[in-house]
């Protein structure tokens, strides 16, 4: 092996890091790190000996320029290609309080124990994500970023500061546009209890509303699996074109 390719391989494992890291966690259960690390090494070996590459750079400071640059693009890479999952996490939890399930939700990956319905949601992600195929168009433009920045050339678009906050919105975007039914019917639900309450004065409104929103929460979320899939659809086919946005115009 030659010194040129085995920078190369170096340059591509690194990039695949920041990719790799940010898989989203499944049912709770991020990957070994081991695993993690082997998909990262199989990634370097498929690619390295056919994508661009610099030449290994003779000064130190240069190599750990490039085992920087590298390492910031993939983290970069996989922050876009994190946010479809996040949103799907932020919708859960925002249904969860809206049909009374979640009083207290949190703030990293959801836990089955604490916060079901958001890791029900985020796992129904990860399997629309292997269904529609998004896997192949996020290494699809992981392959394509060594064409735009060669390995041990990484660098960023000038707007890819831009693009970044872009990704973030949308994150909030579609988060609400998922949860956006059930803000609507928790709504309707205080609404209407609210007037049967001055109606009734006698009536426990609080107890019977908390119910009955629980019960047509479910109902309406046993329908929201199409709607959820409508979106993530639309949402993982943009994601390719959303990671190569962040790299250099040639």
């Amino acid at each position: 092996m030659s010194l040129d390719y085995g920078f190369a391989w170096m340059m591509v494992m690194l990039r695949s890091i920041g990719l790799v890291i940010q898989l989203p966690v499944i049912a709770g259960h991020p990957l070994p790190i081991p695993v993690r690390m082997g998909l990262c090494a199989c990634l370097a070996t498929l690619l390295a000996g056919v994508v661009p590459a610099a030449n290994t750079p003779p000064e130190a400071w240069a190599l750990i320029v490039a085992v920087a640059m590298e390492i910031l693009l993939g983290l970069a890479l996989g922050f876009v290609a994190r946010m479809a999952f996040a949103s799907v996490e932020m919708a859960g939890r925002v249904i969860a309080t809206e049909i009374g399930l979640s009083a207290s939700p949190g703030m990293g990956a959801p836990e089955p124990a604490t916060e079901p319905l958001a890791a029900l949601l985020s796992t129904f992600a990860v399997v629309l994500f292997f269904l529609f195929g998004a896997h192949l168009s996020v290494l699809g433009a992981f392959a394509r970023s060594f064409q735009l920045a060669a390995a041990g050339k990484g660098g960023l678009n000038p707007a890819a500061a831009e693009s970044l906050m872009r990704a973030t919105s949308l994150v909030l975007e579609l988060g609400l546009r998922i949860a956006a039914p059930f803000i609507a019917m928790n709504f309707l639900i205080t609404l209407a209890f609210s007037i049967l309450g001055r109606a009734v004065p006698k009536m426990n409104v609080f107890v019977v509303s908390f119910s009955a929103r629980a019960v047509v929460g479910i109902t309406l979320l046993s329908g929201a699996g199409a709607l959820i899939a409508r979106y993530l659809f639309t949402e993982f086919g943009e994601l390719s074109l959303r990671m190569l946005q962040l790299l250099p115009r040639k």
